[in-house]
């Protein structure tokens, strides 16, 4: 997302400035959209907001760095997709007189901008984030939850899904080609393009590989056993009926299938959000 923050900021007119670890990739966004690079982060002048759009990893490493060699009063934003990992490199810097907004954009590069988008604000203490937050997204929707609240919902949302996303990928590729495509086809499809595209590196991370993600995901392998079971008794009724009950009451099925159906197969046409 690091380009696509770079291209928007550009646009609107703020001078950048490009770090990265592989200063490839810093030169191909200054040709691309514009901005200075530099080298380290010793060269980032007092009072310029800092966006870490980087790796859980990476994050913790430079959040580390900022905090201890940086004199108080940073502005930073960073953009993990999970908070635990990078919680406590945050409070430190928070208690070294810096702020730092912790953020998760519900939204990929693909988004034109951020009108009709969703923002989560994770651990927010003060005005100073929103106001930072504000300056990046102007016009996202916000919504703040607790570090917990976070990573819980993202084992399911992203975790979980990108798991069945890519596990379902790999039976396809062993299967032969199929002639046709039905709806419930292109809907998974939808969900194993989302997985095939993300970076190599993105199965290797936290996110996939935490104790937390590896023990939701032999969940979902017993309930797939669950599941044959019962089907090879004829007894998947109550399965399906318990699912139905639980989840109508959580979200909206019926939207959901119509608004489905409503559109083409053209799987960009998947999601209805009003």
């Amino acid at each position: 997302m690091g380009s696509w923050f770079a291209e928007r900021l550009a646009k609107r007119g703020v001078d950048l400035l490009l770090l990265d670890k592989d200063r490839r990739r810093a030169i191909e966004i200054a040709e691309r959209v514009g901005g200075q690079v530099i080298n380290s982060l010793n060269e980032i002048p007092t009072g310029t907001p800092i966006l870490l759009a980087l790796p859980i990893d990476a994050t913790i490493e430079v959040l580390d760095l900022l905090s201890k060699n940086m004199k108080r009063g940073l502005r930073i934003v960073e953009i993990s997709s999970f908070k635990k990992p990078v919680r406590r490199q945050i409070v430190y810097a928070r208690r070294r007189g810096h702020i730092v907004a912790s953020i998760h954009p519900l939204f990929g590069p693909a988004q034109r901008d951020d009108r009709g988008t969703v923002t989560i604000h994770v651990g927010r203490i003060s005005r100073s984030e929103d106001i930072i937050v504000r300056r990046l997204l102007p016009w996202t929707m916000i919504h703040r939850m607790t570090w917990s609240q976070h990573d819980k919902v993202m084992l399911v949302a992203l975790s979980l899904t990108h798991f069945i996303g890519i596990s379902s990928a790999h039976l396809l590729s062993r299967l032969v080609t199929l002639g046709v495509k039905t709806k419930s086809l292109d809907a998974l499809l939808a969900l194993i393009s989302i997985s095939l595209l993300e970076p190599d590196d993105f199965y290797n991370g936290y996110p996939m590989t935490s104790p937390e993600a590896i023990k939701l995901f032999r969940k979902y392998r017993d309930s797939v056993a669950d599941m044959i079971y019962a089907l090879e008794r004829f007894n998947v009724a109550n399965y399906v009926n318990n699912a139905r009950r639980i989840l109508s009451t959580r979200y909206d099925l019926d939207k959901l299938y119509k608004c489905f159906y409503a559109y083409s197969s053209d799987p960009r046409y998947l999601m209805c959000e009003k």
